[in-house]
């Protein structure tokens, strides 16, 4: 475990505020790269861990991303982990200023959304089960 990502993890709550949950904490010690599998998702590292609104909020092409911010709730403590197919779709979770046993994971297109989990350890469940509930 890199001492570095430690850091990066504690200046990331302390900065915003919010509790990265235990999962994604544990996601982030072992995961770096983003490639894209053969179905089109790219798992990002905690370098591109960014808001909805700085990972697509200006974003205007096909999806046209720019309206997500009025529509989706608490945006500004959604951040995406991942996306498909070039952003054709994003995968945000939602963070809190305590911890929670519930961090809505968000399937994004363009300004329309859905809960697809309550948890990233859910998320990844139904991902690696193949689930065609995470599509949006």
């Amino acid at each position: 475990m890199s001492k570095n990502i430690e850091g990066q993890l504690s200046l990331f709550e302390a900065q915003h505020k919010l509790i990265i949950t235990e999962d994604l904490k544990s996601y982030f010690r072992s995961f770096n790269a983003n490639k894209y599998d053969l179905d089109m998702f790219a798992f990002y590292g905690f370098d591109q861990f960014k808001s909805v609104r700085d990972e697509v909020g200006d974003y205007g092409g096909a999806p046209n991303y720019t309206n997500i911010v009025n529509v989706l709730p608490a945006h500004e403590r959604c951040f995406v982990f991942m996306e498909y197919f070039t952003h054709v779709s994003v995968y945000a979770i939602r963070l809190y200023e305590h911890s929670s046993s519930i961090n809505e994971i968000y399937a994004i297109c363009g300004d329309s959304f859905k809960v697809v989990a309550n948890s990233f350890t859910e998320f990844l469940e139904l991902y690696f089960s193949e689930d065609q509930s995470i599509y949006i």
